[in-house]
């Protein structure tokens, strides 16, 4: 190796150290889910991107919520539904339990226990840019929350 390579793999690698030194961020898939929290947040579902290609989309994100209480219980509403359950964290890992719900008949269409199902399949959740993503087990899709 010429001397001259050396120095610039060396001024590379020193460039590289110090990005990640300064600005760790945004080379983070998703964000650190220890340095942020879902806590107390109203999350208004947006979407879920199955892998198959398909999408869930609700037309009014306010109609589909959940709020993660300190508690580790849940607050959900699901179209015309209001319920609850338990949620637990470790690391990235997430559990989310609906545990009950009202049972008013949706309009037809509703994505209600689509959104419900969703919820009881988390497994792992991160950020981006301001957003809440739950993937779902198996690698079965993603669901995007906003607040």
């Amino acid at each position: 190796m010429k001397p001259t390579t050396t120095f610039h793999c060396l001024t590379v690698f020193i460039l590289a150290a110090a990005l990640l030194i300064i600005s760790p961020a945004p080379l983070l898939a998703g964000g650190d889910p220890e340095t942020e929290d879902i806590t107390g947040i109203v999350w208004e579902w947006q979407k879920t991107r199955y892998n198959n290609d398909e999408h869930a989309v609700p037309s009014d994100p306010s109609h589909f919520t959940i709020i993660f209480n300190a508690d580790k219980t849940i607050n959900i509403r699901a179209d015309c539904n209001h319920g609850g359950g338990k949620y637990s964290l470790e690391g990235k890992a997430i559990s989310v339990e609906v545990t009950h719900t009202t049972q008013a008949m949706c309009p037809p269409g509703s994505l209600d226990q689509t959104f419900i199902k969703n919820l009881n399949s988390a497994g792992i959740y991160f950020f981006s840019e301001g957003d809440l993503y739950l993937d779902l087990k198996y690698d079965t899709g993603t669901m995007k929350f906003g607040r």
